[in-house]
């Protein structure tokens, strides 16, 4: 059965240790969109970076943003498909990350909010054109509506401790995901990007076999066993790997691009 819609992973995956889209990845997905094939991100990312990278593969449907949390095409108003932090947690979480000295990013919109910006720790968004992240002070309490993402972040390897502490205090409300060692997504429970790429098939009339989807991370899993084929790079982490029917060269290497070559555009569309 042929592939009819195509969801990429940012980092790690689509994106190399540059956080970079290499020359012969990007001519593979460009190819595949200009053939009629639906080509997205599902990222952990917040919307902005996600639209950042979705014009530069030209995406021709709504971008998996926030974990799952948002789907929302370029340009829309209206997302497909959102499912929000409850304020009372909300703000429960940001008094606690507050009275601890956590630093903590979170997601309302298209927008990145944090008590004050702190670049350290966004290196990984280097690449993305005009990033800015809305510091609110004090007064972060005022800014507590429409959250779908919060993340964690730490350079001095607490993370593991971190999520130790969350999962206590917020068992039944927040799902942490996508640990790096040095920052943790925290999102509602029941959220991945299994739930995004659901909705956006169903939005598509995709069927889940006509679905390639691809990852290399913790908070991937999902979505590589929702999808028809999952396509995994060779730098993935072990239970990453596990889940793929396709096992590709790695980030560094073309190895999304490749997979598109091979699993798409020779299978004669």
């Amino acid at each position: 059965m042929s592939i009819k819609l195509i969801a990429m992973d940012l980092d790690g995956t689509l994106l190399n240790s540059d956080k970079l889209i290499t020359p012969r990845t990007m001519r593979a997905v460009h190819e595949a969109a200009r053939r009629g094939v639906s080509v997205t991100i599902a990222t952990g990312r917040m919307f902005g970076s996600a639209e950042f990278f979705g014009r530069m593969i030209r995406a021709n449907v709504p971008l998996i943003c926030c974990n799952g949390g948002l789907v929302q095409g370029m340009g829309a108003e209206q997302p497909v498909f959102v499912r929000k932090l409850p304020e009372p947690v909300v703000r429960r979480f940001l008094l606690m990350c507050h009275e601890k000295g956590w630093y903590v990013q979170w997601n309302v919109g298209n927008e990145i909010l944090a008590e004050e910006y702190r670049p350290e720790f966004f290196y990984a968004y280097r690449t993305v054109k005009d990033f800015t992240v809305r510091e609110v002070g004090e007064n972060f309490l005022d800014y507590t509506e429409d959250v779908i993402q919060c993340v964690v972040r730490s350079l001095d390897g607490s993370v593991d401790e971190i999520v130790k502490s969350i999962r206590r205090e917020f068992a039944d409300s927040i799902f942490p995901q996508q640990q790096t060692g040095f920052s943790v997504d925290l999102t509602p429970p029941g959220v991945h990007k299994g739930v995004g790429l659901e909705a956006l098939a169903k939005h598509l009339g995709v069927r889940r076999e006509e679905v390639m989807a691809c990852g290399d991370s913790d908070n991937d899993l999902e979505m590589l066993r929702w999808a028809g084929i999952g396509v995994v790079p060779a730098n993935a982490r072990p239970e990453a790997k596990a889940l793929a029917d396709y096992l590709a060269d790695s980030n560094d290497e073309d190895g999304i691009g490749k997979a598109i070559e091979e699993l798409v555009l020779q299978d004669g569309r």
